[in-house]
């Protein structure tokens, strides 16, 4: 099946025709099917080179590819030669996205991600904000552009300490240089929206539209009170209201009164837990050897604090107390303004942008697609297992990121398919049905080898049906 994709949209064809190498160790057409047999392995699955390489004779692969054994050092090269050139590939990418998956290349969607390393010996591995809760690790950051239905267009890789903001400017300008677009919509999160890169994108005469960082939601909400009877209800439980407008700019208040609920339940069962904790602590002064003074018993609740989300609602001291072991006890009380300050916003989102053509549902609908970058990062890190990283070559670090980056594109058109036709299942549940099918090796009295395949049931053939897979290719007898 991913032959048959990779046939209906010339992926490697494609590659091949426009790639170079500047190593004179590997020719471009050896370096293809070592790309190849990298991103089929990352989308059926996802293993080490060194599993690749030791695999690979017990695989189907040496029988469609034109390499019968796979060489660890020719794999590493591969990687840097598709390093090198993958800006073409991220020109096919866009290509076959829009001609062969109907996308829309007006809108487009950008996000990054951090990846952690293990070892210190990358250049651009450093420490930074990292998304994997790994702050000890050295990271690099990954940003990501799709279409509305998560096919990647475009993928830069900075080092760790990039700030989201910071990449902004320059993935707009090469996208409008390098796509035949008029006008993007550019849809970020909040942690991309900055004046600079809103003159950015006005200078350049295209649209974004952008949710505004938690933080100043409440300078445009001013005194405006927060009430879904007062609001217009979009869908569901979505309501939107207008806010204003400025120099061109539309802002609009969006509520889900369902998010509002849970975010509620959840900042109320976090000041439980921290309750619980302090309370738990206050119990344990004197019986605990490691608190013998007020220093260690803050230091200790100050941990509490700082790990749940709820901690910056408390204030938390020491008081006397003659009647405790240790003369002291903690007090904690609860920041009652804050917690209804925060509630106020609780389930909302302000939407910030300078596209007029767009109604409140479409605005709302452009921004909430947003998640299709998030869910091809899960992808990416759970279904094609980027991590462990244990490349230390710049080259190498990225170019096995661009490898996933083209089986997450191959998983994305799977997907596109099925939704497309009766199938009502995922691209990873259809590989696994799939994977029920084998190539049998039959050793004939004349020493010869004949191929066979597995019977394939009712429910593999519709699969394969609904991507036009009339035959599966068997090799001939040798």
């Amino acid at each position: 099946m991913l032959e048959a994709i990779n046939k209906q949209i010339k992926l490697f064809d494609s590659l091949e025709a426009s790639f170079e190498s500047s190593d004179p160790h590997i020719t471009v057409s050896t370096a293809i099917e070592y790309i190849k047999a990298l991103v089929f392995q990352r989308v059926w699955q996802p293993n080490s080179k060194l599993a690749l390489k030791e695999e690979y004779p017990y695989t189907a692969l040496p029988h469609f590819l034109k390499i019968k054994s796979l060489d660890l050092q020719t794999l590493y090269r591969s990687l840097e030669v598709l390093e090198e050139n993958f800006s073409k590939a991220e020109e096919h990418l866009y290509h076959s996205a829009v001609k062969h998956y109907q996308q829309n290349n007006k809108e487009l969607f950008y996000d990054i991600t951090s990846s952690y390393f293990e070892g210190h010996k990358c250049i651009i591995a450093k420490y930074g904000y990292s998304r994997d809760h790994r702050k000890d690790r050295e990271q690099i950051v990954i940003g990501l552009v799709t279409t509305a239905d998560g096919f990647p267009i475009k993928c830069n890789i900075y080092s760790g300490n990039t700030a989201d903001k910071s990449t902004v400017t320059e993935v707009i300008s090469d996208l409008k240089q390098r796509y035949p677009i008029e006008e993007i919509v550019f849809v970020g999160d909040r942690g991309m929206l900055t004046e600079n890169n809103i003159e950015t994108i006005k200078e350049l005469n295209q649209k974004y539209v952008m949710a505004i960082p938690r933080a100043w939601t409440k300078k445009y909400l001013k005194d405006e009170s927060i009430d879904e009877n007062k609001m217009r209800k979009v869908k569901g439980n979505l309501y939107a209201k207008f806010l204003s407008e400025e120099d061109g700019q539309r802002f609009l208040l969006c509520l889900n009164t369902q998010k509002r609920e849970d975010d509620r339940n959840y900042r109320l069962q976090c000041i439980k837990s921290i309750e619980k904790e302090l309370d738990q602590l206050n119990g344990s002064l004197g019986k605990n050897k490691h608190i013998k003074t007020r220093d260690e018993a803050m230091k200790r609740a100050g941990a509490i604090s700082k790990r749940n989300p709820a901690g910056k609602y408390f204030i938390i001291e020491t008081v006397d107390n003659r009647k405790a072991p240790l003369g002291f006890s903690l007090k904690y009380s609860l920041k009652t303004e804050k917690v209804a300050s925060d509630e106020k916003l609780d389930g909302t989102f302000v939407i910030q942008t300078n596209e007029d053509q767009y109604n409140d549902e479409k605005l709302i609908k452009v921004y909430k697609n947003l998640n299709k970058v998030e869910t091809a990062f899960r992808v990416i890190k759970q279904d094609l297992d980027i991590r462990p990283m244990f490349h230390w070559k710049e080259e190498r670090v990225k170019g096995h990121v661009y490898v996933c980056v083209l089986a997450l594109f191959i998983l994305q058109a799977i997907d596109y398919i099925a939704s497309q036709s009766s199938l009502n299942q995922s691209a990873r549940t259809i590989i696994q049905k799939l994977a029920r099918i084998h190539l049998l090796e039959i050793k004939l009295p004349n020493g010869k080898i004949k191929y066979s395949i597995t019977s394939i049931d009712n429910e593999q053939k519709e699969i394969l049906k609904a991507y036009k897979i009339n035959k599966l290719e068997i090799p001939d007898v040798v």
